[in-house]
């Protein structure tokens, strides 16, 4: 790489670099488009100023950090109402539940798992508390994906109704 000619080496990066960044931003955005996007940009950030790319010693992390913080721009772009309205941030960082709704939510949810079976309880707990998906939840309890699908079905809708 010719260290002397900043726009050669940003080049050289760029080549090195894009199907990594372009693999992580995909990974994060689950969008191809918006991943280019944000390599596009990061690049022409770093075209502005081609002198400070000498100066990096760790490449890869330098580029990861400065990909992550143009998403966060992309998206405070994208999304600027969200960051405007100070009752949803603090709605989203502040845990609103007092002791008292806490225990009556826990007594609710104890009352309503407490009449189901053994099995139903660890197919609701393994899909609504852990987040597996059917076919994990098929797997571990050798219980087919479609009958896994309307136990949850019908146990979402008796929770609602005797709620």
């Amino acid at each position: 790489m010719d260290k002397k000619n900043p726009l050669v080496l940003i080049d050289a990066i760029y080549h090195e670099h894009y199907v990594y960044l372009r693999n992580l931003l995909i990974g994060l955005t689950k969008d191809d488009d918006v991943a280019d996007d944000i390599i596009q940009e990061l690049f022409a950030k770093i075209l502005v100023s081609p002198s400070s790319v000498t100066k990096v010693n760790y490449m890869r992390s330098w580029l990861i950090r400065g990909a992550k913080n143009t998403l966060l721009d992309y998206y405070k772009k994208k999304k600027p109402e969200l960051l405007q309205n100070e009752n949803i941030i603090e709605s989203l960082l502040v845990d609103n539940y007092t002791p008292e709704i806490s225990t009556t939510i826990n007594h609710e949810l104890m009352t309503v798992l407490g009449k189901l079976s053994t099995t139903d309880k660890a197919i609701i707990i393994a899909k609504e508390y852990y987040g597996y998906d059917y076919q994990e939840i098929s797997e571990l309890l050798n219980i087919p994906v479609s009958t896994i699908k309307s136990k949850v079905f019908r146990m979402r809708k008796r929770m609602i109704k005797e709620r």
